[in-house]
C-alpha cells in the first residue's frame, strides 16, 4: 500500500525517498500550476524548483489536520506571487494541450470541425492568457485542477464570496473577449446583437 501524503510529508526530512515520492507525486502538477500564474516555462521550473525546497524545510511545519495539497498550492500560490512581484510586469499565459481541461472535446469531429475546434481552443487559450492574473489562477485551480471553491479560497487565502466573484468575473471577461473576436457580418458595428 502506497504511503499517504502527509505520512511522506512527516518523513522527508528523515527520509529522501519520501520526499523523492512527494516531488513525484506533484512536481508535475505543480509546475503546470506556476506555468499557468507565470506564462514563461524559466520561471515555472525556478518557481517549481522553489516550491519543493520551501516544502522540505517547512515539513516539520505541515499540520496533519488539513490537506497536504492545499498546503501544497499555498505554498505555490505565495511563490508565484513573488515571482509576480519580482517580475513587476504582467506576462501572458497560455495552459498548455494536457491542461487544457477548461473546453470539453467530445466525438470525433470532420475535418472542418475539427479545424473550427482547433481555432476555438486557440481563441479561449488567448482570452485565458489575457486574464489578469488575479482571475487566470482561480479559473485555473478550478477548472484544471478541480478544486472547489472552499479549496480555492484555503489556497490563496481569500474569502468564499471573493474567490466565487473572480471566477464570474474571470468567466464574463472571457465571454466577452470571445464575443469582441466572433466575426461580425459586413457593417454590424460591434456590440449590435451581442
Amino acid at each position: 500500500m502506497a504511503a499517504s501524503d502527509k505520512d511522506l510529508v512527516r518523513r522527508c526530512q528523515a527520509d529522501p525517498a519520501a520526499f523523492e515520492e512527494l516531488m513525484r507525486r506533484y512536481q508535475r502538477v505543480i509546475f503546470a500550476y506556476a506555468m499557468a500564474s507565470t506564462g514563461s516555462r524559466e520561471d515555472a521550473e525556478e518557481v517549481t524548483q522553489d516550491v519543493f525546497v520551501k516544502v522540505y524545510r517547512a515539513a516539520h511545519r505541515f499540520d496533519s489536520q488539513y490537506s497536504f495539497t492545499t498546503w501544497l498550492y499555498t505554498i505555490a500560490s505565495n511563490t508565484c506571487k513573488n515571482k509576480h512581484r519580482a517580475r513587476r510586469r504582467h506576462r501572458a499565459v497560455s495552459l498548455d494541450t494536457e491542461n487544457s481541461a477548461v473546453i470539453a472535446v467530445s466525438e470525433q469531429p470532420g475535418p472542418l470541425e475539427a479545424y473550427q475546434r482547433r481555432l476555438d481552443v486557440a481563441e479561449v487559450r488567448q482570452a485565458i492568457a489575457e486574464l489578469p492574473p488575479r482571475y487566470r489562477e482561480v479559473l485555473y485551480l478550478r477548472y484544471v485542477e478541480a478544486m472547489s471553491y472552499k479549496e480555492i479560497a484555503e489556497v490563496l487565502g481569500l474569502s468564499l464570496g471573493n474567490v466565487e466573484a473572480r471566477i464570474f468575473r474571470g468567466k464574463g471577461k472571457i465571454r466577452q473577449s470571445l464575443m469582441q473576436r466572433k466575426p461580425r457580418p459586413a457593417g454590424t458595428p460591434r456590440g449590435a446583437g451581442e
